[in-house]
């Protein structure tokens, strides 16, 4: 355990042992196969349309290769471990809001994380949109 007690509170990160067939929060746990066959479709999606994703651009490449390796990381556990479940192991306490965080992996975190700033990119693109083309002062 990595920062274990701080004087009688819990830690803020702990290294733990968890195994999760779920996704996010445990989300459908009861369907596994389900699941391995999402990431794969979405690995086999983001491949067959990679030209259409912009991914000669380094932001699109950042993006979508955490998504991907993320998600490839988590099929890895789910195709080789019986049962078909992914290991988390980082548990992060939130002493402010006395919130113990699920346990998640580094896949997780790669996901999350390309989610996130596909979601920022979306949003400046939007707000270039909306502003129109910039007109040149004679």
């Amino acid at each position: 355990m990595f920062l274990d007690v701080l004087d009688g509170h819990k830690a803020l990160l702990e290294i733990t042992y968890v195994t999760n067939p779920g996704a996010a929060w445990s989300m459908f746990s009861d369907y596994p196969e389900a699941l391995t066959l999402l990431a794969s479709f979405a690995l086999v999606a983001i491949y067959i349309f990679r030209k259409y994703l912009e991914l000669e651009k380094a932001p699109q490449q950042f993006i979508f290769g955490c998504i991907a390796g993320g998600t490839a990381g988590n099929l890895g556990d789910r195709l080789f471990r019986e049962p078909a479940e992914v290991v988390d192991f980082i548990d992060v306490y939130l002493p402010l809001l006395e919130y113990d965080y699920p346990v998640f992996n580094v896949a997780d975190s790669a996901i999350f994380i390309g989610g996130f700033f596909c979601i920022l990119l979306a949003v400046q693109d939007a707000r270039r949109e909306k502003k129109g083309p910039v007109e040149l002062a004679s």
